[in-house]
């Protein structure tokens, strides 16, 4: 009898001892560990392999940090992005950390070709953030993007992040475009997806990356490319935006041959799309309705009447109006619909949408539209009449 007590406690130990220790055994050390902080995916150049660029933080080590190593980059090649990130394990001191990865880079070469290889990767990883941000490499490859050595920041990949997330307020042209609102845009019907393009400049014999326009997609193929006004028109027909900078330009009042350049800010705008029907044919409203100030002068003189403050009005109407209507007309030449018109008029005129989504690239292709801007000054920053009276 106490035999059998005795086994039973001994029992009762060994789980609850068990229990204690659950997922232990395959518990990794940090200090075994490499954080994987972006991630590059392409296909080589012969399009016969696709090839796996990472970017590993690397520790800060004690003493001078200047010419200290502050990053590991690593590409392998092979027939899966999974193949070729096992190729490149056998070449890592420790394990890497995909899940730390805040920032992906896409090569022009498999964006232009088919993007299905990447898109069923990240499927098939868990260990992908959904909140990641997306760039495409603009006459390059990711691993020459991810090499480029960004003053104050340790790596390439958590620069991108920080430089679309602080000029989509400063300057409005691009915002941050993250791993699930991409794939949903690619597997939606009525939408397609765009990237912020980053593209390499050499200046005085060093590189530096630079945000360049944005990568327009037709279903899995990239088509063609926003440049800065198209892709400023675009950002302008989000529902509703905050900051941003544009140009407008005086005539030459007086007689000289000079004209003026005068830099206006952006403090909110708001467009509306409506899609109209007459006599069967579909067209689309856009009204576009922002509030900003004048931001700088190449003129010493004060602004002294409300009539040419009218007259910066109405040429930001103009000059916005330019900017969206580039930003369609390229769209439309590239039949991608970046705009979602498709689902517009799937929420607004279903009938017509269920006869047009068969071939709605062409159609949409076809669609007028007319643009209507009302932009109102609120502050001049000029002289002591900063605020205007309405």
């Amino acid at each position: 009898m106490k035999a059998n007590l005795s086994l039973s406690i001994i029992t009762i130990i060994f789980l609850i001892s068990l229990s204690c220790c659950n997922g232990c055994y395959n518990r990794t050390e940090l200090e075994d560990t490499m954080a994987a902080v972006a991630h590059g995916l392409d296909l080589s150049a012969d399009g016969t392999q696709v090839v796996s660029t990472a970017q590993f933080a690397l520790p800060k080590s004690g003493g001078s940090q200047d010419d200290a190593p502050k990053f590991l980059l690593r590409s392998a090649a092979g027939p899966t992005f999974s193949a070729a990130e096992q190729i490149m394990s056998t070449a890592l001191p420790r394990k890497s950390l995909w899940g730390m990865t805040t920032t992906f880079i896409i090569g022009e070469n498999i964006a232009r070709r088919d993007i299905g290889l990447f898109l069923d990767h990240l499927a098939r990883t868990s260990t992908v953030r959904e909140a990641s941000l997306l760039f495409l490499a603009y006459g390059s490859t990711p691993h020459q993007v991810l090499a480029v050595k960004i003053p104050l920041e340790d790596t390439a990949g958590v620069a991108l992040s920080k430089a679309i997330r602080t000029q989509e307020s400063q300057t409005g042209l691009y915002s941050p475009v993250s791993i699930n609102e991409f794939l949903y845009k690619v597997d939606s019907l009525g939408v397609e997806p765009v990237l912020p393009q980053v593209k390499i400049e050499t200046v005085d014999g060093r590189e530096r990356l630079t945000l360049s326009g944005l990568a327009v997609f037709r279903g899995r193929h990239m088509v063609g490319s926003l440049d800065e006004q198209e892709s400023r028109g675009y950002h302008l027909m989000k529902a509703s935006t905050r900051g941003g900078l544009f140009e407008i330009t005086l005539p030459d009042q007086d007689g000289f041959g000079v004209e003026r350049q005068q830099l206006l800010e952006i403090i909110t705008s708001q467009a509306e799309v409506e899609a109209r029907l007459d006599e069967g044919k579909v067209s689309m409203k856009i009204t576009v309705s922002a509030e900003g100030n004048l931001y700088e002068l190449d003129m010493p003189e004060n602004l002294a009447s409300l009539e040419m403050l009218g007259q910066y009005e109405q040429l930001a109407n103009e000059s916005i109006q330019r900017d969206v209507s580039a930003c369609i007309d390229r769209a439309q030449a590239y039949q991608s619909d970046i705009l979602s018109w498709g689902q517009l008029l799937e929420r607004q005129r279903p009938e017509i949408w269920e006869a047009l989504k068969a071939d709605w690239p062409t159609q949409f292709a076809r669609i007028p539209y007319e643009i209507n801007v009302d932009f109102k000054l609120r502050r001049t920053y000029l002289q002591g009449q900063s605020t205007i009276e309405q």
